[in-house]
């Protein structure tokens, strides 16, 4: 039987399917990856970025920190088309500076960002809970 792991094995939430071309471009050392289906977590408490069915990788074994991250510092990033930051998270003009710059030369989250997917939802989701505090 072939099973696939769906749910991240540190945290037990379910994350979403990356690309290994997307993996390529963040893991440190990517002669460690096998040709596994790989899954991005997103969830903010946990250090794992990607995980396969038996395979792990963490938060110390990316190129770049993901700002979306609990434990990652102020400097890093939350916007890897664009390089924002961290620190520029709350400022509610970071969206409207990301979506002129998507307009204006495009993007390339399914390389850049660690999920493959844009940054914009993770931004604004972060900004409407911390709102709603």
């Amino acid at each position: 039987m072939f099973f696939i792991a769906q749910k991240c094995p540190n945290c037990k939430i379910r994350g979403s399917r990356v690309q290994n071309d997307t993996m390529m471009h963040h893991v440190k050392d990517i002669s460690r990856m096998g040709k596994a289906i790989y899954f991005y977590c997103a969830t903010p408490e946990c250090d794992t970025i990607y995980y396969s069915d038996g395979e792990i990788f963490t938060d110390r074994m990316i190129n770049k920190e993901i700002g979306f991250k609990k434990n990652s510092s102020p400097q890093s990033a939350i916007c890897f088309c664009y390089n924002y930051l961290k620190t520029e998270l709350y400022e509610p003009s970071v969206v409207k500076k990301i979506n002129i710059r998507i307009e204006n030369y495009g993007s390339r989250c399914d390389l850049r960002s660690p999920s493959g997917k844009c940054c914009l939802k993770y931004i604004k989701k972060i900004q409407k809970e911390e709102s709603q505090d």
